[in-house]
C-alpha cells in the first residue's frame, strides 16, 4: 500500500501539487466571500452613519441631492469601496475556478493515459 502512495508522489509533477492547488483554490473561494461580506457591511455602515448626519442635522435628502459635493461623497465613500468589493469578490472567484478547471484537466490527462484508477 505504502510502495502505491510512494510511487504516485514520485510520478507527480514537480512544480505542481493537486492536493496544494485544491488548497489554494479553497482558501481563493473562502476568502473571496469575507471581502464581499466585509465591503457589503462597509456600505452599510457608512449608510447608516450617513442617516445619522441628515438625521442629527435636521437635513432633507431632497436638499442634500441638489448639491454636487454630496454626490462626491457617496460616490468616493460609498460607490467606489462597494465596487472595490465586487471586483475583488469577481478577481478571486475567478482564480479559484480556474484552478479547478486546471485541476479537472490534470485529472482527465492522468485518467486518459490510464494512471488513475477510480
Amino acid at each position: 500500500m505504502e510502495t502505491n502512495e510512494m510511487t504516485a508522489q514520485e510520478e507527480e509533477p514537480i512544480y505542481f501539487a493537486p492536493k496544494r492547488v485544491s488548497l489554494i483554490s479553497d482558501v481563493a473561494s473562502i476568502l473571496s466571500w469575507v471581502v464581499l461580506v466585509g465591503f457589503i457591511a462597509d456600505f452599510v455602515i457608512q449608510l447608516v452613519g450617513l442617516q445619522g448626519q441628515i438625521k442629527s442635522q435636521n437635513l432633507l435628502f431632497s436638499t442634500l441631492l441638489r448639491e454636487p459635493s454630496f454626490y462626491g461623497y457617496l460616490f468616493t465613500n460609498m460607490i467606489r469601496p462597494l465596487l472595490t468589493g465586487l471586483s475583488l469578490f469577481a478577481i478571486l472567484q475567478g482564480a479559484a475556478v480556474g484552478l479547478n478547471v486546471l485541476l479537472e484537466m490534470d485529472f482527465n490527462a492522468r485518467e486518459a493515459k490510464g494512471k488513475v484508477k477510480a
